[in-house]
C-alpha cells in the first residue's frame, strides 16, 4: 500500500481530492514534520499487508517490479529485498535504466554508502541471472520486507532524526541479525537523484554514530579515528537498541566483515601510524589529498596543507606493507611514484592478499624520513611544488627538518 508525506501548503487539499481517486492509495499525514524515519514507521503501523515496501516518493515502477520482491519474500521470510535502481534525469525525468550488470552496496570508514560491483564469489554462487544478489547494505530508499520480520528486527531506530545512516543501521542489522540483504535482478525501479538533497543532513552525522555505538563493536575506532568530531556529537540513548541486539543474540561486527563483505579491506590503525600525517620542518601543514570527484579518487597530486584535524581528506595510514594508504573512502587510495615523475599520485590500493605494488612502497624510518626503495629518493616538504603550492616531492636523501614527517591522531 502507498504512503506520501507531505507537508507544504499547495500538496494539502488538492493532493489530497487526487488521491481519493486512486485505488487502494491512502493519504497519511503526521501531525508534525517527522523525518524519514518516523514518516516510515507511521506508514508501517497503519499498513494491514503482509508485505511492507517503502520506496522514496520520486520512484517511477516498471510493469513486473512487484512480484519478484513478493515472491523472495514468500520464500525466505528473513530476506530483505531491493529492486535494482534505475536512473531518471533530474532536469528532463527522462528514464535513463541502468545499463549493465547490477551493483550492490557497501559503506566505507566514514559510514557513506557506497556502490560496487557484484564480487566474483558471490557471482558464482548464482546459478541463475534470475538468482537474487546479495547485497551488504542498501541505498535505503527502496526495498520490501516482511511486515512481520520488520517487527522481529525492531524496525527502525526512533532516535534517529529526519534522514541519513538509517540505511546502513539497518543493512547491518539485518545481517548481524540473521536475516540477509538481496538485490532482485528482475525488479527495476526508476529514481530521480537529486543534485542536493532538499531536506537538511544535519543529524546524519549522529544516526552515524548511534549505528556505529550500537553495531560496530571495537571496529567502530576505525570510524571515529576518520571522524574525529563525532565522537563529540550528541547520539542520544541507545540502551533499548543495544538490548534488542542481545535479545535477538546477534552477531559480531567482525562476524559482518569477514562473512558478508570480505572485500573490505580493514585497516590496521597502528597507534603512531595514523591520522594527520604532518611536516616538522614546514610546521602546521599536513597530507592534504581533496579528489574533486567523491566517485573517482584516484589520478590526482597529493599536496599539503594546513592542519585541520577533522579527518576526511587529511587522514593517512601507514601500513605493515609499507603503504601510505588514503582510506577514508572506498575504493582505497595509495600514494604512488609514476615512472619519471617526483610527485606523489594516488592510485587504487592493492586488494585483499595482492603483493604492493614496487611505485606504491615506502619506508616510515626511525627518523621520520620516508624513503621510496624504488627512486632510492626521500619525501621532502617543497613549498613551491605545483602552482606556488606545497606538496611533498621526492628530492635526495638528506637530514633536513623539511624531509622529517609524524604522525598525529587529532588536533
Amino acid at each position: 500500500m502507498p504512503f506520501f508525506f507531505v507537508s507544504a501548503d499547495h500538496l494539502k487539499q488538492r493532493l489530497e481530492d487526487y488521491v481519493a481517486n486512486l485505488r487502494k492509495v491512502r493519504l497519511i499525514r503526521a501531525r508534525k514534520r517527522e523525518g524519514l524515519v518516523r514518516a516510515r514507521l507511521l506508514g508501517a503501523s497503519i499498513a494491514t499487508g503482509e508485505v511492507l515496501t517503502f520506496l522514496d516518493c520520486h520512484c517511477e515502477c516498471h510493469e513486473g517490479w512487484l512480484e519478484p520482491l513478493l515472491q523472495r519474500i514468500k520464500e525466505e521470510e528473513s530476506a530483505v529485498v531491493c529492486p535494482v535502481i534505475d536512473v531518471i534525469d533530474w532536469n528532463t525525468f527522462e528514464f535513463l535504466g541502468n545499463p549493465g550488470e547490477p551493483q550492490i552496496g557497501g559503506f566505507d570508514w566514514r559510514l557513506v554508502f557506497t556502490w560496487h560491483v557484484v564480487p566474483e564469489p558471490e557471482q558464482k554462487r548464482r546459478k541463475s541471472p534470475t538468482d537474487v544478489i546479495r547485497s551488504p547494505t542498501m541505498a535505503g530508499g527502496l526495498f520490501a520486507v516482511s511486515k512481520k520480520y520488520f517487527e522481529y528486527l525492531g524496525a527502525y531506530d526512533t532516535g534517529m532524526e529526519v534522514w541519513g545512516g538509517e540505511n546502513l543501521e539497518f543493512s547491518f542489522r539485518i545481517w548481524q541479525c540473521g536475516g540477509s540483504l538481496e538485490v532482485h535482478p528482475c525488479s527495476h525501479v526508476g529514481h530521480v537523484f537529486p543534485k542536493q538533497a532538499p531536506y537538511s543532513r544535519s543529524k546524519a552525522l549522529a544516526n552515524s554514530v548511534r549505528a556505529a555505538e550500537v553495531w560496530m563493536d571495537e571496529y567502530k575506532e576505525l570510524y571515529y579515528h576518520r571522524n574525529p568530531h563525532a565522537r563529540l556529537e550528541p547520539y542520544g540513548d541507545v540502551t533499548e537498541r543495544k538490548s534488542l541486539r542481545e535479545k535477538l543474540k546477534c552477531k559480531s561486527f567482525k562476524w559482518l566483515l569477514e562473512n558478508v563483505y570480505p572485500e573490505l579491506h580493514v585497516p590496521e590503525d597502528r597507534p603512531g601510524f595514523f591520522g594527520m600525517l604532518r611536516n616538522r620542518g614546514m610546521e602546521n601543514y599536513c597530507f592534504d589529498y581533496n579528489p574533486p570527484d567523491e566517485h573517482h579518487i584516484t589520478g590526482y597530486k597529493i599536496i599539503l596543507y594546513s592542519c585541520h584535524g577533522m579527518g576526511q581528506n587529511q587522514f593517512f595510514e601507514y601500513s605493515s606493507f609499507k603503504e601510505i594508504r588514503y582510506n577514508t573512502r572506498q575504493p582505497e587510495g595509495c600514494a604512488a611514484v609514476e615512472a619519471g615523475t617526483d610527485y606523489l599520485i594516488v592510485h587504487l590500493c592493492r586488494s585483499n592478499h595482492q603483493s604492493v605494488p614496487e611505485n606504491q612502497k615506502f619506508v616510515f624510518k626511525e627518523d621520520g624520513s620516508i624513503f621510496h626503495p624504488e627512486t632510492q629518493k626521500c619525501l621532502q616538504a617543497v613549498a613551491d611544488a605545483h602552482n606556488d603550492s606545497p606538496a611533498p616531492l621526492l628530492r635526495p636523501c638528506a637530514d633536513l627538518a623539511l624531509q622529517k614527517w609524524f604522525f598525529k591522531e587529532r588536533s
